[in-house]
């Protein structure tokens, strides 16, 4: 008889990586939770009340695109980037009323290289921790894993990001700046405003001897262009 999972998911195609790996598995999604046998959570985004929780016979699992405790809340992948992390990774977890806080089941570390941007690291995650997922749901249904409390006192957290936290400060760093780039890819996006008051997205940047470097940037209104093809009709500008 197949296990019946209600699944909640809310980022499109990222969540769907999730939910195929459990088709796939065999499980049955069914649409309520009260029909379920458990829940599955994946980049849903919202906070699931308790009541819900404790719907499902066995409750719900959370996959959360961090190696908690650090970065627990709504924005870990691009925490971890403009942090300047060398690694992240998924954790699956027993949801419980407090957001990511819950005992743990599973983890995997993956390496973040130098150009991930938020978007090619939650699609490295999405794919690594649907594998996981699967594999863990398995173990955790025959009692072969014993979830592990987390250290809260070693929690950070992450925000809710808005559009203007794209903005660029020019006091920050250079390297700061390029992690934002790569952070903020493709939403809320980075930029800064020119002297006639619009918007230059930065698109793709690098530092060269601790200055930050454009590659491609995108003036408000105007396609995307190199770097060298802005400068060519703004001769003028200064960071």
């Amino acid at each position: 008889m197949k296990n019946k999972i209600v699944f909640f998911g809310g980022f499109k195609g990222f969540s769907e990586i999730y939910l195929n790996a459990l088709k796939s598995a065999g499980f049955e999604i069914v649409p309520r939770a009260e029909d379920a046998d458990f829940g599955v959570i994946a980049y849903y985004g919202k906070i699931i009340p308790k009541a819900v929780l404790e719907l499902p016979k066995k409750g719900f699992l959370n996959a959360h695109p961090s190696l908690l405790p650090r970065w627990r809340g709504p924005s870990p992948v691009q925490a971890a980037i403009l942090a300047g992390d060398k690694t992240t990774g998924v954790t699956i977890h027993i949801a419980i009323e407090k957001p990511d806080a819950g005992p743990i089941l599973a983890q995997k570390e993956i390496p973040i290289l130098p150009r991930d941007t938020c978007l090619s690291l939650t699609g490295k995650l999405a794919e690594e921790g649907a594998s996981l997922l699967v594999q863990t749901v398995k173990k955790w249904l025959s009692g072969e894993i014993v979830p592990k409390e987390q250290d809260s006192s070693k929690a950070t957290f992450t925000k809710l990001i808005k559009k203007a936290d794209g903005e660029i400060d020019w006091s920050k760093p250079a390297e700061y700046i390029e992690r934002m780039v790569r952070a903020y890819d493709p939403w809320p996006g980075t930029y800064t405003k020119m002297k006639n008051g619009r918007i230059l997205k930065i698109k793709k940047a690098e530092v060269v001897n601790g200055v930050l470097k454009p590659i491609i940037v995108q003036p408000e209104g105007k396609k995307e262009m190199s770097w060298e093809a802005f400068l060519r009709g703004h001769r003028d500008w200064k960071m």
